[in-house]
């Protein structure tokens, strides 16, 4: 039991000294160390502020982080911080300057871890800072002590982007283990950088290296090989590394696989392209509104016909824009839209340089907006009015020509005419049959009209006085009329209908009644 306690005892104090440990780690660092919350105020900072700012601790607490950045890099930094919040990243490493109250510039290498709640909301972030000039003198600065190498050392290894460093010949003598697994490597240690330069970039880092030896740093996109033969596009960061004496020791290079950024950017310029082409391609005119009536962007046709210039209707609304019953509808519309989801159809005309312009348009919800999709058929309507023009001019002409072929009249003699009739004869074609009778009693100055009905089936009251009418009208004229072609089975029908005949006269055959017209001219 004693030794139990006793190594528990043990345990306690190696956390607590641990603790102390590190505690002074931070404080004694060179390394900029700070807690920052979510608005951006610093509730954390280690000594080294009074080193790169010449303001305490104290004094640095609760003020917002970005006063310290370099006034020219501030809205940078600001930008590549939403950017990393709003992809819900959780390291990066970031470059920035920071200003000294006498003036002077630091350039710092950030290293950032992103702290979110279970909610995915940003907590706080911890930030620790390096000199970059401390590359150049990482050879010569090894009496630095061994907390403050250590930690350098874990802040190098965690760090998510590739770093390496090379010697005089470029051969590798360290390389992060982002780095190794970047390229599919277990160690990179002992190759030569050309080794791992894509071949068709190696005339580049010829340049690269070039620079660097005259002592310039260099920042470009170059291609790397991995283990398997394919190649990864990194955007590069490198400077030299110089001794105590200024002398040239090698090389340090900071890598960042941009390959999928790029493509992600490629195969949305591609897609942006593909959207453009069929945007172009569409005949339509296009507008987006926002959902309560501005106009908030337009396409036009291909014909550029707008009611009105871009600047007189963008970011006005429709009531300011549209003939007031037009607007209305378009308002209307969107209502609905917005009620039910479903896409709404409906057609407009409008005046645009003194002409009447018909639109068929289609609304429809693009996420929290509305996409009118409007096109001309102007042409199209007229086209349907002529084709329905034309229509009926052809249906007029069938009529007269059925009204001629169902009521034939033709002359045989002088002062003679005869109307065969054959089918069924209705109210409308018992009019037609006066009218041609009358028309050719009076064009061919008849004096005996004969109606033949051979080929009338069925002979009613209405038939019958419509025959009645017309001899009537017919004797008006002068003309005598005599109805051929009654069938013993017709007669029973007049007969039994009570059909009064008068005086017209009426004979068995058409040859009959023709006999008794000639007969009836000559005298």
């Amino acid at each position: 039991m004693s030794n139990s306690k006793h190594s528990d005892n043990i345990t306690l104090a190696e956390c607590i000294a641990q603790r102390d440990r590190l505690q002074r780690i931070i404080e004694t660092s060179n390394l900029l160390i700070t807690e920052i919350d979510a608005n951006g105020k610093i509730t954390y900072i280690n000594p080294s502020c009074q080193h790169y700012f010449e303001i305490t601790p104290e004094d640095c607490l609760q003020q917002i982080c970005w006063t310290f950045i370099h006034p020219e890099d501030q809205d940078r930094a600001r930008q590549h911080f939403r950017t990393l919040v709003a992809r819900q990243q959780t390291t990066d490493t970031f470059e920035t300057r920071v200003l000294h109250r006498d003036g002077t510039v630091f350039y710092l290498l950030w290293t950032l871890t992103l702290h979110y709640d279970d909610n995915g909301n940003l907590h706080s972030i911890t930030a620790i800072a390096y000199d970059t000039q401390q590359l150049h003198q990482i050879r010569v600065k090894q009496q630095v002590q061994e907390a403050e190498l250590q930690t350098f050392k874990l802040l190098v290894e965690c760090a998510p982007d590739g770093i390496a460093i090379a010697d005089t010949q470029l051969r590798i003598t360290f390389a992060n283990q982002s780095f190794c697994a970047m390229l599919g490597y277990e160690s990179l240690i002992g190759k030569t950088v050309p080794e791992i330069i894509y071949a068709e970039d190696l005339e580049q880092f010829a340049q690269i290296a070039s620079t660097l030896q005259q002592g310039q740093t260099v920042r470009e996109t170059i291609r790397h090989v991995r283990r398997d033969g394919s190649f990864i596009t990194t955007q590069t960061s490198a400077l030299g590394l110089y001794n105590r004496e200024g002398q040239l020791t090698g090389f340090a290079s900071i890598n960042r696989d941009i390959t999928a950024q790029l493509e992600a950017e490629e195969e949305l310029r591609q897609s942006e392209q593909r959207n453009r082409t069929l945007l172009t391609a569409i005949p339509d005119l296009m507008f987006l509104l926002s959902t309560d009536g501005v106009f908030l962007g337009y396409k036009s046709d291909p014909a550029g016909n707008l009611l009105a210039p871009p600047e007189a209707f963008l970011n006005r609304h429709v009531t300011e824009v549209l003939p007031p019953e037009l607007a209305a509808h378009v308002l209307e519309r969107m209502t609905a839209l917005q009620r039910s989801g479903q896409m709404q159809t409906f057609e407009y005309e409008i005046a645009i340089d003194n002409h009447l312009e018909s639109y068929e348009a289609r609304m429809i919800l693009l996420q929290d907006k509305v996409m009118v999709l409007s096109r001309n058929i102007t042409a199209q309507r007229q086209a349907e009015r002529e084709r329905s023009a034309m229509q009926e001019q052809i249906i007029q002409a069938q009529r007269a020509t059925l009204r001629e072929l169902s009521t034939p009249l033709m002359p045989i003699a002088d002062g003679v005419v005869v109307m065969p009739l054959i089918g069924a004869i209705d109210t409308a074609r018992a009019q037609q049959i006066m009218e041609s009778l009358l028309y050719g009693v009076a064009e061919y100055k008849a004096r005996v009209a004969i109606i033949d009905i051979t080929g009338v089936k069925v002979v009613d009251t209405q038939v019958a006085g419509a025959l009645i009418r017309a001899a009537h009208a017919a004797r008006m004229l002068g003309a005598e009329v005599v109805l051929t072609g009654i069938s013993p089975e017709i007669a029973q029908t007049l007969v039994h209908i009570g059909a009064e005949l008068g005086t017209m006269k009426t004979k068995a055959t058409l040859q009959e009644g023709i006999r008794y017209a000639l007969g009836s001219t000559h005298h």
